[in-house]
């Protein structure tokens, strides 16, 4: 079995600061189908064009992973309608938007 190398191109990235309520991240951008999220602590995370994120529903993030998420993009330039990243748990989140 041969190991496959991903490589992905940078579109932009940004940091969410949560906390022990829902807070989004931006759109994803136009291009970016890929996105790859950090945590500087536990958080649970929930994806979708209007996420809430919850404790009891999403995906546990722990600090040790990274963790990476095929998104639907905004549909053009600057826009707004690309899914958003929900986190709930007091932390820094990274999210990287990415293509992939």
């Amino acid at each position: 079995m041969s190991r496959q190398s991903l490589v992905h191109r940078i579109i932009s990235a940004e940091n969410i600061t949560s906390t022990v309520t829902s807070v989004q991240s931006g759109a994803a951008p136009f291009g970016a189908n890929v996105a790859r999220v950090v945590s500087t602590a536990a958080v649970n995370i929930v994806i979708n064009n209007n996420p809430t994120a919850t404790t009891a529903t999403g995906a546990a993030i722990r600090v040790t992973d990274e963790a990476w998420f095929v998104v639907s993009p905004s549909t053009t330039v600057g826009g707004t309608d690309g899914d958003k990243i929900a986190s709930i748990g007091t932390a820094t989140v990274n999210v990287t938007w990415l293509a992939g």
